[in-house]
């Protein structure tokens, strides 16, 4: 009966961010398009510019939230499918680090990648690994006391991330229990967030046929390892 009551609680909470997420959603896009007219326009001031451009960013933001969630309600209904498209997987890599710098420099962060190879073609679903690196990046990054950084290596058919910083150590015991949805550590409670971040880059991971874990630390460090099997650019199917 308690199992039943849990399963019923866990999923009127999907129902009920899924609803919320929709409903928002809908007036953001309308707010986005209007925003970015006044932006293009001319004869603006540069600070109503600097004003309109934090809207911008803020819109986006909420906008990113409630796909998420949408997400959220698609993978955990098995309505997810992966899309596989043949890409130069280390300039895709290198793309969405760029993208996460000005957040990095922000915070004043020592930010650092690995040297990859270049170029590197293999299949894999541009949007699921977006998403699941964007999620592991906006936490180290969010998290970081003074340092985040990231390491890549690949094989014929593997690619393995790792991803670390120098915040709050989370402990071991609890490297299974954050990637539920909804958990957040007492620690990061004070931080913007659905607490749903690792639980879809996990499942995205699985369905990839992979795996996401953290890492026993040993150098005081954050250690987040997502490692996948690439396809070669002729195969349809995954090793």
């Amino acid at each position: 009966m308690r199992h039943e009551k849990e399963k019923e609680l866990y999923q009127a909470k999907i129902e009920f961010f899924t609803n919320v997420a929709h409903e928002i959603k809908t007036p953001l896009t309308l707010i986005k398009a209007p925003l970015e007219n006044l932006i293009r326009g001319e004869g603006n001031k540069p600070e109503t510019i600097d004003d309109l451009e934090l809207m911008e960013r803020n819109t986006n933001r909420l906008i990113d939230l409630t796909n998420q969630l949408l997400d959220f309600q698609r993978v955990e209904m098995k309505q997810y499918s992966l899309h596989f498209s043949r890409l130069n997987i280390s300039e895709f890599i290198e793309a969405i680090h760029r993208d996460f710098f000005p957040l990095a420099r922000k915070k004043s962060l020592h930010y650092l990648i690995s040297p990859l190879p270049q170029p590197l073609f293999r299949a894999f679903d541009p949007d699921a690994l977006n998403k699941i690196l964007s999620n592991l990046y906006s936490n180290a990054i969010k998290y970081a006391a003074t340092s985040v950084s990231v390491e890549t290596t690949f094989s014929d058919d593997l690619f393995s991330f790792e991803i670390k910083n120098d915040g709050d150590l989370i402990p071991f015991e609890l490297r299974n229990k954050i990637f539920e949805p909804f958990y957040r550590l007492g620690e990061t409670e004070m931080e913007t967030g659905t607490g749903i971040g690792l639980a879809i880059s996990k499942s995205l991971t699985e369905l990839h046929n992979g795996s996401l874990t953290l890492k026993e630390n040993h150098d005081g460090l954050n250690n987040f390892v997502l490692t996948l099997p690439l396809m070669d650019p002729e195969q349809h199917t995954i090793q």
